[in-house]
């Protein structure tokens, strides 16, 4: 009988214990109980969730991919070619985003000068 494989890549992801994800998977081998394989993967995950899932470190390096700026070419051709008209509509969405990601750095920075602020006073 194989195990489940949505639980059993559910495991290693919120359980930080490897030896513990070994030996659910090892019980599941004599217990042949996909039910209990599930409750082991549930409690797994509500225990571990405040924590947040597990990163791994990556593999494979990461490669520089010239799909961004090959993406943007055919972007700015599309518009200029299918509606000129439209570039205001550009302008006006690559400048909101640009004040939507300055006022979220200012109040990341804002909280935590005032978390450092209260950790000073103590």
């Amino acid at each position: 009988m194989r195990e489940p494989s949505v639980a059993v890549a559910l495991l290693p992801l919120f359980c930080r214990d490897e030896a513990m994800v070994g030996d659910i998977l090892e019980e599941h081998e004599t217990r042949q109980s996909r039910a209990w394989l599930w409750r082991q993967v549930a409690m797994a995950v509500v225990f571990n969730l405040p924590y947040g899932m597990v990163r791994r470190e990556r593999q494979s390096a990461k490669l520089p991919m010239p799909i961004g700026g090959i993406s943007f070419v055919v972007f700015v051709a599309l518009i200029t070619v299918v509606a000129p008209g439209a570039w205001w509509l550009v302008a006006m969405g690559a400048a909101g985003g640009v004040l939507l990601a300055v006022i979220l750095v200012a109040m990341a920075r804002r909280r935590s000068l005032s978390a450092r602020n209260v950790l000073l006073d103590r």
